[in-house]
């Protein structure tokens, strides 16, 4: 796995070779499109816009217990690369005269869950989930229109967020490493029930951009599957594979 001094190498140099956005194009959603996405791209420009103020604090926590300081520095940059996200989403809902949204339902409750038990894991445990979510929902949303810039914007979010689930599954797997075969399994099932029910929300909620984007529910299904079981891939099942990782370190 990449080291964190390696993942703020990457930050640091993504953040220097960024996509141009068309931006030059103007307003470009008919009607029906606005229609069909507008709300769901307000949802997901508030979910975006956090602080990061507790994933920070956690962060520091594990660097002092670690002595990895490169990893703050890594969180510091993956946060300014969401923030970033949600800027360019809100210019793109500016342009169409879509007004912003400060916070959802969705946006609230997830927030709490990251910082219930105040812990690196959790929280990362949560955040991965929806940077999960993000890698399927902008492969739609993508296709959902005929405005280049949305295209532009989503290729470069699928180009970042590939990275962050990345990112967050390493750490998780270096979190997770030395625990026995049947705390191993809760977890993760644990996280298969959250991401279960976080599927089906963000379906519900966002269904008719996901639809406008050539998916049916069967097609969100599979899709979002297909990225969780390629995100967790290299997640130790056992203590011996855990071992053999901690060797490896």
């Amino acid at each position: 796995m990449p080291s964190s001094r390696e993942r703020r190498l990457y930050f640091e140099g993504n953040a220097a070779s960024l996509l141009e956005v068309p931006w030059h194009a103007g307003p470009e959603l008919t009607p029906d499109e606005a229609a069909a996405i507008a709300g769901s791209l307000q949802e997901f420009q508030a979910g975006g816009s956090s602080e990061g103020r507790h994933l920070l604090r956690y962060a520091k926590a594990y660097s002092r217990r670690t002595g990895d300081q490169d990893y703050v520095t890594a969180i510091r940059l993956f946060i300014a690369e969401e923030q970033r996200h949600a800027r360019d989403l809100g210019r793109f809902l500016a342009l169409h005269a879509i007004p912003l949204v400060h916070t959802t339902f969705a946006d609230r409750v997830f927030r709490r869950l990251r910082n219930l038990a105040g812990a690196l894991e959790v929280s990362i445990g949560v955040l991965v989930t929806a940077e999960i979510i993000a890698k399927a929902y902008y492969g739609v949303l993508r296709r959902a229109t005929r405005s280049t810039i949305l295209v532009r914007f989503c290729d470069q979010i699928l180009r970042d967020e590939l990275r962050h689930v990345q990112f967050h599954a390493d750490r998780l797997r270096r979190l997770r490493a030395r625990r026995s075969r049947p705390g191993l399994a809760a977890t993760m099932g644990a996280q298969r029930f959250l991401y279960l029910g976080t599927v089906c929300v963000v379906w519900w909620n966002h269904r008719h951009a996901i639809r406008r984007g050539g998916w049916s529910g069967a097609d969100w299904w599979r899709a979002c599957w297909r990225e969780f079981d390629e995100a967790f891939a290299h997640v130790p099942r056992a203590t011996g594979e855990a071992a053999a990782f901690l060797g490896e370190r």
